[in-house]
């Protein structure tokens, strides 16, 4: 019986963080010509990080499909492992980048905490749906 719920937890777990990269690419991907994007394109093309905003939507979509394919497509553990490492990876580069070397405790302390401890919940859940498939 408990096994059954640890089973049940991990697949909704990996349904949800699936589903979390899925969407955040498709909104990424879809918002891109709406005129919000079209102003900030205009002011990260002055300072050139237009390209990682579509490369964090296109890599959240494939992660996305990756995570939730791995629950309805037979594929090795050892691919979907890799798999959700690279995401791993990825996800943590995303709060360096995002979170320490360009905003470090910015607005404020309490709203940079927050923000960060969303990014952890994330990037530890990917954590735990890699070691399952280790």
């Amino acid at each position: 019986m408990a096994s059954n719920r640890k089973a049940g937890s991990f697949f909704l777990l990996q349904v949800a963080v699936g589903l979390f990269f899925l969407l955040m690419g498709l909104q990424g991907i879809i918002n891109y010509d709406s005129y919000g994007s079209q102003a900030t394109r205009f002011v990260n093309d002055l300072f050139g990080n237009n390209i990682i905003n579509i490369i964090v939507s296109i890599g959240a979509l494939v992660s996305g499909v990756i995570i939730l394919g791995g629950l309805f497509i037979p594929l090795k553990n050892s691919t979907l492992m890799i798999a959700t490492l690279v995401v791993f990876i990825f996800w943590a580069l995303k709060i360096a980048y995002f979170y320490i070397a360009n905003n470090l405790m910015e607005p404020d302390l309490l709203t940079w905490l927050q923000n960060i401890s969303l990014e952890f919940v994330v990037l530890m859940s990917v954590w735990i749906i890699n070691r399952k498939y280790s």
